[in-house]
């Protein structure tokens, strides 16, 4: 397919996960596949794919850091006894490598993943108190996933 690339691009760029990338990128020309009788694109193609990628990796990643809260607060959630004393000492770690990494984050962004991730405030609500714009708290938000990601990752093998 002519935009492949392009659209694998902007997915491996965004998550510097080459096999993350091919699935995102077939799981968007499969939704496109999907929806082909009734869907409208009242711009390029192009431009559709490429909003269509990164909302992609966006929502893997928004789904993904749910996900860990989810995990997270359950963990929390275990009475003492549950924990073994392995599971509390991985646990703490991996939230002490999570605030460390967290702190290194520049002011702006910082401010913008905290408040989305802790606060649990959305984009608008998030964009009107900081005085940005969506696009611009996406972007935070997309660059420090992907920041921690690869820093995580690359800190726990």
């Amino acid at each position: 397919m002519i935009y492949f690339r392009k659209i694998y691009g902007i997915c491996y760029h965004l998550t510097y996960d080459e096999n993350l990338a091919q699935d995102l990128v077939q799981d968007i020309f499969h939704s496109l596949w999907r929806k082909r009788n009734h869907l409208e694109i009242k711009v390029s193609l192009e431009n559709y794919l490429v909003r269509a990628a990164k909302l992609e990796v966006m929502n893997y990643y928004r789904t993904k850091t749910n996900r860990i809260k989810h995990l997270k607060k359950a963990l929390i959630g275990f009475n003492e006894e549950d924990n073994t004393t392995e599971e509390k000492v991985l646990l703490n770690e991996l939230e002490q490598e999570l605030n460390l990494l967290i702190e290194k984050l520049p002011s702006k962004s910082k401010k913008v993943f905290c408040l989305s991730r802790f606060k649990g405030m959305s984009n608008k609500e998030i964009a009107s108190t900081l005085n940005i714009s969506e696009k611009g708290v996406e972007y935070h938000i997309t660059k420090v996933i992907s920041y921690l990601k690869r820093n995580l990752e690359l800190n726990l093998h």
